[in-house]
């Protein structure tokens, strides 16, 4: 009896000192990104919202909402994006985080069967791109997908970085039309 306790003892003592703590300053830990929303403007006016969300987070059950973004054909558009942690009811919003890390991360806006040119407006620290705020130009109408993805590329990030460089905190692939 007194070796199994010895034992409990010494495996209460690793887990207890192998917990591994919070730094409040890592970049490398964040919230949960669990919901994602584009605001469009036309001329300056509020066009549409359109909005992603992923209750339990990356893996799990399937997004519960994932909204089409529907644009006018030859058109032009500006989007700012805004990323969300819901938890227990409440919603936060950490596009200001991502943006303070800035030099620690990037979005890539992917389109694949839809003619559109999407342009970052937004540079980080080092004045290299970000990509919460851009410009969506369309062509002519069509139906295809847009593979959103938020890279985390902490003391790597150029320039003119691949899409793939560096480790993906968001990939999402969402329907998108262009009437």
């Amino acid at each position: 009896m007194r070796g199994v306790t010895l034992y409990f003892l010494l495996f209460l003592f690793f887990a207890v000192s192998c917990k591994k703590t919070s730094r409040p300053n890592n970049e490398n830990e964040h919230e949960a990104i669990n919901k994602v929303e584009f605001v469009f403007y036309q001329n300056g006016n509020l066009y549409r919202k359109f909005i992603l969300e992923d209750p339990d987070g990356d893996g799990g059950a399937p997004p519960t909402r994932i909204d089409s973004i529907i644009l006018q054909r030859a058109s032009n558009y500006t989007a700012e994006l805004f990323i969300k942690n819901i938890s227990g009811g409440v919603e936060k919003d950490i596009t200001a985080l991502i943006r303070q890390q800035g030099t620690s991360h990037e979005f890539f806006y992917i389109p694949s069967g839809v003619n559109v040119t999407i342009t970052k407006n937004d540079k980080d620290a080092n004045n290299f791109p970000l990509g919460l705020n851009t410009t969506w130009t369309t062509g002519p109408a069509g139906q295809g997908s847009l593979l959103l993805k938020l890279m985390h590329k902490t003391g790597i990030k150029g320039p003119n970085d691949s899409p793939d460089k560096g480790h993906a905190d968001i990939q999402i692939n969402i329907p998108l039309k262009i009437l």
